[in-house]
């Protein structure tokens, strides 16, 4: 039996356009009755790809930094990042103008 989530709050551009209540499978079997095997096949692959490029991207980068941290790095004071960065050996001269 569907699942029914209500209330569901739709914005456009930061502004509230309307609450709806969403309509959703329970589980594959009724999500492939309610959207078709072929659409439900399309979002599978195009879900996988993306998990695939994530982890390949992870992969390149180390992992990447957590967003939280990155927020703080962007608003600290120049400064004290440089004396951080000269602290922990890494040089960031090419990066603080």
């Amino acid at each position: 039996m569907a699942k029914l989530e209500a209330g569901v709050e739709i914005k456009s551009k930061g502004e509230l356009v309307g609450a709806f209540d969403y309509e959703y499978p329970e589980n594959l079997e009724e999500g492939l009755e309610m959207d078709g095997e072929e659409k439900v096949y399309k979002l599978y692959a195009q879900q996988r790809k993306i998990r695939w490029m994530d982890a390949k991207r992870r992969e390149a980068t180390g992992g990447g930094l957590p967003k939280k941290l990155v927020e703080l790095i962007k608003s600290a004071d120049t400064a004290k990042l440089a004396a951080v960065a000269a602290a922990l050996g890494v040089d960031v001269s090419d990066l603080i103008g």
